[in-house]
């Protein structure tokens, strides 16, 4: 039998290759090939270039293809006249589009997870030149569609965190671009799709949606983005063989599971930074000195944390951090020097700053200025990136050093040296997205901004060589696997409630990124800046819930001390902190604010922060069940105050003007019936108590004290009952002594 045009000969009957490892499935019938695995179902039409996602065999995805934007004009795989499909591994196929005058489009899809699948699309040919490379491209009406429109959104994420941008939970009545992921979820019954790139190494990713009628009519999922920093187009991507990124494609009944998935994909790609020593607590001193840090600052504060607040229990795993933030060349070497040593002899660890890719000076400065490192080989204005038409680019009022430049790596190679010299164990590294720029590099060979910040990041940590713990600061989403932690949002260090929900805008959000970044870092944290009460609790337990643990107050002033030991030193929420895990939001349609319910399961506990980010007292019901907890009745204990009450279901928090409250809770003890003591006796050193009733797990205590609170009754016996409900304990007796028992 002939096969039809555009099929692989022979394969016109159905065909299945099956793994056990992953049950993928690829199938041909006709013109249509088949690829699924669990809830995942491609329908690949080999003769229109067009493919169909179903998810739990619900159509998601209408007839996408791939697109790709040449220098000499924007291809399609539906402007193809064959394709062809071949098995490439147990759980991957290509399909190979040919047609005369076009460069082969090739198409790998990747059936690895059960809610999921990837893609990529490469061109072959001779010199071939792309800046834009779209996998999924989906131009229909209604061509994504959740199959639910109850309160349906769609995710903006922005490329970097810099200028207070937010990530926005828009309607998805709207279109936009997201940087290298998006979302498209319907908040009440939560199901959703999350697409985006996991390869971060060439291309700068976007998502452009274009919604109406709770669907969207438009999605390119796509390498080829420009952040809003960048002045020059995206790069072209050159050779004989060129590949997009690979993108995730994931539906799931809660799009936090989604996205879950998506970050799973990326970490298979490029394992995170190893990290083994726990929650970095400490200071940092762009909170508040700022500018002004001096050697004395420096060592007082120190001296502060080893007197005053770790004997109080900050610190993790028995350390501190004490970083200087820019400025820390206002101490000369002799001081620099004496700092680390002071850190080390306290048992703390030393922090330093560096900006890798920006130089803060004026052109004429820049021109006549050697930099750092070169032996007076390179100036920086040899170094600076540019334009096509040779400006130097400049973005937060500092120029672009161009990270192929080996002036710029000579000078990364000096300051990492120095630091390590000194004895460092912390580097802030900060305005990293200037490295990520699009212009003309020195290196030939790298012509997108994404790879030479790829270049400049393996440089800087090849330096560092796992001797730092390394704090990524202004910086884009991608790549991770460069940093230990990544600032969620910028410049929030005070204590002002407009500047804790916008860092909780971010956590709202971008909770999944502390699954490819060890920690998500909430920016410094101050108490001593007039800011009232209320807002200083909701800063601190903004930080609690989101990852590192730094203090910023000025430890030099009495304000500042008072702040710091007030705020730093409960136990409670300290050891939640310790953990670093980010919390997770509770609802997702709070458009460009911040949600205001976020809940942490530890073991068997939960933990639930709620926050009132208005100026009015809130009176916020919580949703126990919607917040993750399973059935039944639970305690809940305030952290702040140690105040308790009980809640099956759901509960009510009551919050002052501004205020946060972060509760520990567990399910509440079954009641149960109090035994009867039937008669007591001594038997040698023995008081021996027999009686019968009650239920037969109830704990005998003892307490030694009348003027005891109840929380002093001490464990005694467990379980000591005999067959049909009596029971008999024996409790040691110390002569001279008074005891008061009592059995629960």
């Amino acid at each position: 039998m002939r096969a039809p045009p555009g099929v692989c000969a022979g394969l016109s009957l159905a065909l299945s290759f099956l793994t056990s490892a992953t049950a993928a499935s690829f199938q041909q019938n006709g013109s249509a090939l088949t690829m699924s695995n669990a809830n995942v179902r491609l329908e690949y039409n080999l003769a229109a270039g067009t493919t169909d996602f179903y998810w739990k065999n619900s159509r998601k995805l209408t007839a996408f293809y791939s697109g790709i934007g040449f220098d000499t004009g924007y291809v399609t795989g539906p402007s193809y006249q064959a394709w062809s499909w071949a098995l490439t591994a147990t759980n991957q196929a290509i399909v190979t589009a040919t047609a005369p005058g076009l460069p082969t489009m090739k198409q790998t899809f990747t059936l690895d997870q059960a809610d999921g699948f990837l893609i990529k699309v490469e061109a072959v040919g001779v010199d071939l030149k792309a800046n834009w490379m779209g996998p999924v491209v989906v131009d229909a009406t209604g061509g994504v569609d959740l199959g639910v429109t109850g309160d349906n959104r769609a995710l903006a994420v922005p490329f970097d965190n810099d200028g207070f941008v937010r990530y926005n939970a828009m309607p998805i009545n709207h279109s936009g671009t997201s940087y290298e992921v998006g979302a498209f979820y319907d908040n009440t019954s939560r199901q959703g799709l999350v697409v985006g790139s996991v390869t971060h190494d060439v291309w700068k990713s976007g998502v452009y949606f274009n919604g109406a009628n709770n669907k969207l009519n438009q999605m390119n999922v796509f390498g080829g983005a420009t952040s809003p920093a960048d002045v020059a187009p995206h790069g072209f991507v050159t050779g004989n063989t060129i590949s997009s990124p690979t993108m995730f494609v994931g539906f799931d009944d809660d799009w936090r599971v989604a996205m879950s998935n998506y970050t799973s994909e990326n970490l298979r790609f490029a394992p995170r930074l190893p990290w083994t020593n726990g929650t970095p607590f400490g200071w940092n001193s762009w909170g508040v000195i700022q500018q002004n840090i001096n050697y004395a600052d420096a060592l007082a504060v120190s001296d502060f944390f080893d007197t005053n607040l770790t004997p109080r229990g900050f610190a993790n795993q028995g350390t501190v951090y004490i970083n200087l933030d820019s400025y820390w060349d206002n101490l000369n070497s002799f001081q620099l020097q004496t700092f680390v040593n002071r850190c080390h002899a306290h048992g703390q660890k030393a922090g330093i700053y560096f900006g890798p890719f920006v130089y803060f000076g004026s052109g004429a400065q820049a021109t006549n200025s050697y930099m750092e490192g070169t032996t007076n080989e390179y100036r920086f204005s040899e170094a600076l990136l540019r334009d096509a038409t040779g400006n130097p680019e400049s973005a937060d009022g500092g120029f672009a050093l161009d990270p192929t430049h080996p002036g710029t790596q000579q000078r990364i190679h000096y300051f990492i040296s120095l630091f390590l010299n000194y004895g460092f164990d912390y580097i802030k590294l900060d305005f990293l997205s200037h490295g990520a720029l699009e212009g003309a590099h020195y290196d030939s060979a790298i012509t997108t901004g994404m790879a030479a910040y790829n270049v400049g990041l393996q440089f800087t940590a090849n330096e560092i060589n796992g001797r730092m713990f390394i704090s990524e600061s202004i910086a884009p989403l991608f790549p991770y696997q460069y940093g230990h932690s990544r600032r969620i949002a910028c410049d929030t260090e005070a204590s002002r409630i407009a500047n804790t929900e916008y860092e909780m805008n971010a956590v709202t959000y971008g909770w999944w990124l502390d699954n490819l970044y060890t920690f998500n870092d909430p920016d410094i944290m101050v108490f001593g800046n007039g800011a009232d009460a209320n807002e200083q609790q909701s800063r601190l337990i903004s930080g609690a819930v989101t990852g590192v643990f730094l203090d910023g107050d000025d430890l030099t002033t009495s304000a500042g001390e008072q702040g710091a030991d007030a705020c730093l030193t409960n136990a409670a929420l300290n050891e939640v902190a310790r953990d670093g895990r980010t919390f997770t939001p509770v609802e997702g349609n709070s458009g460009s604010a911040a949600a205001n319910i976020f809940v942490r399961q530890d073991g068997s506990a939960w933990r639930l922060a709620v926050f009132n980010f208005t100026a009015s007292p809130l009176s916020q019901t919580v949703d126990l069940n919607r917040a993750g907890f399973p059935p039944g009745a639970y305690a809940l204990t305030n952290l702040w105050d140690n105040s308790t009450f009980t809640a099956s279901n759901a509960c009510v928090v009551n919050l002052n003007a501004k205020q946060a409250k972060l509760f520990s809770a567990g399910l509440a003890p079954t009641p149960v019936s109090r035994p009867t003591v039937r008669s007591t006796a001594l038997s040698g050193g023995n008081l021996v108590f027999s009686g019968n009733g009650g239920t037969p797990n109830g704990i005998f205590y003892v307490l030694t004290s009348s003027a005891a609170a109840d929380s002093a009754w001490v464990p005694l016996a467990t379980n000591y009952y005999t067959g049909a409900g009596t029971f008999s304990v024996s409790v040691p007796v110390t002569v001279g002594s008074t005891h008061f028992y009592q059995i629960r």
